[in-house]
């Protein structure tokens, strides 16, 4: 049995020429997680939503603000190696500053 899954190596983009200022894509949807890669660019916005579960985010490079609350009171600088986690239900939006590429983890509901 192999307990080990090779996801993605990450680095550079080999994509930049081609990229979009938005991307988002799912990596990964196991059991019990979900994870999405995403890049912004051009202090492009991942506008305000929320998930029904909680999340992790984590910046793989770039810099940017993540803003959370009823009116996005709360705010977290985003630079690479930033780790923070939201509970479900809470309402975010993530904004590069210029470029941003970021890691979200969500955990399903078993």
């Amino acid at each position: 049995m192999k307990h080990i899954t090779l996801i993605k190596e990450l680095g550079a983009d080999d994509r930049t020429g081609q990229m979009s200022d938005k991307t988002v894509d799912q990596l990964f949807n196991g059991e019990f997680r979900r994870i999405v890669e995403v890049r912004l660019r051009n202090r492009a916005v991942l506008s305000r939503h929320h998930a029904d579960v909680p999340i992790t985010v984590y910046c793989v490079s770039g810099a940017g603000i993540f803003s959370a609350g009823a009116d996005l009171e709360d705010a977290q600088d985003l630079k690479a190696g930033t780790l923070i986690t939201l509970e479900a239900g809470v309402e975010h939006e993530v904004i590069a500053d210029p470029e941003l590429h970021i890691l979200v983890t969500k955990f399903k509901d078993s």
